[in-house]
């Protein structure tokens, strides 16, 4: 694909995300595109965000009454410990089934 065509798509991608009216949406997308001619993707969002701060659209999370929502507890990026994974599923698999199989032809063991 080419590179435009990437810019174009993630532009339109954000600006979708942003629920925005369809018009509207369509227009600060163009206006973004304009801006930063399509020549990557960084210059195009940012393009997109002074579009944004120009137009006075970005007014953060808003309450029913129309006031700004901070994040409480604020929000906080970490690491994720990764889980251990079974690196041979179709061997645990084979072995669940044989177990399956014995329990409903022999019956529950008695291993008391």
């Amino acid at each position: 694909m080419e590179s435009w065509q990437v810019v174009r798509d993630r532009i339109l991608l954000y600006v979708r995300a942003m629920d925005l009216p369809p018009f509207k949406g369509l227009e600060l997308a163009l206006d973004a595109l304009k801006q930063s001619e399509a020549s990557s993707i960084e210059e195009a969002m940012d393009a997109l965000e002074s579009c944004i701060v120009k137009q006075k659209i970005d007014l953060g999370v808003r309450n029913a009454k129309g006031e700004h929502i901070s994040s409480v507890p604020p929000m906080t990026r970490g690491t994720m410990v990764s889980k251990n994974f079974d690196r041979t599923p179709w061997l645990t698999a084979l072995n669940k089934f044989i177990l399956r199989w014995a329990r409903n032809l022999f019956g529950p063991s008695r291993s008391r």
